[in-house]
């Protein structure tokens, strides 16, 4: 009798115990690649954060609208800009620093028109704000330069 009961005992141990390691991993399993692929979703929405003489910039994806002036249709590109001082001493960034390229190779300027920003950042701050640009319908943005002087210090594709 006490055989049989350490035996049943024993098997019944064995039975959960495998039952239980089974569904675990199979959820374990499942858990993971959903949360993978909500990561790598998640990897294409995001941009490239780029640190450009200790300024560390962040561009997002633009926002594209119409823009009716007198007799001309334009596409309007506006892109979100973020800028983290990752130095120890001020920095500055604004919308003057940056210029659109197309695909054909124009460079574009800002849109004087559309609401700019810029500022000194203090050491570990940051500071946001929105850049446009005014393209004509045939043309196509291909990269967004952060060119505070005459040399480009750094670029993003943003071709569509």
């Amino acid at each position: 009798m006490k055989k049989m009961m350490i035996c049943l005992g024993l098997s019944s141990f064995l039975l959960l115990g495998a039952c239980s390691n089974n569904t675990d991993t199979a959820g374990t399993t499942k858990d993971t690649s959903e949360k993978q692929t909500q990561t790598q979703k998640k990897a294409e929405d995001v941009s490239i954060d780029k640190i450009v003489d200790g300024i560390k910039i962040k561009v997002n994806k633009p926002e594209i609208d119409e823009k009716i002036l007198k007799n001309k249709i334009q596409n309007l590109y506006t892109f979100t800009i973020s800028g983290e001082n990752a130095s120890s001493v001020a920095k500055g960034l604004g919308s003057i620093d940056f210029v659109l390229k197309t695909k054909d190779g124009k460079m574009v300027e800002l849109d004087h028109t559309m609401a700019m920003f810029g500022d000194e950042i203090k050491p570990g701050k940051k500071i946001e704000g929105k850049v446009s640009f005014a393209l004509d319908k045939n043309q196509t943005p291909a990269q967004l330069l952060y060119k505070p002087a005459d040399k480009v210090l750094a670029e993003w594709d943003v071709a569509l």
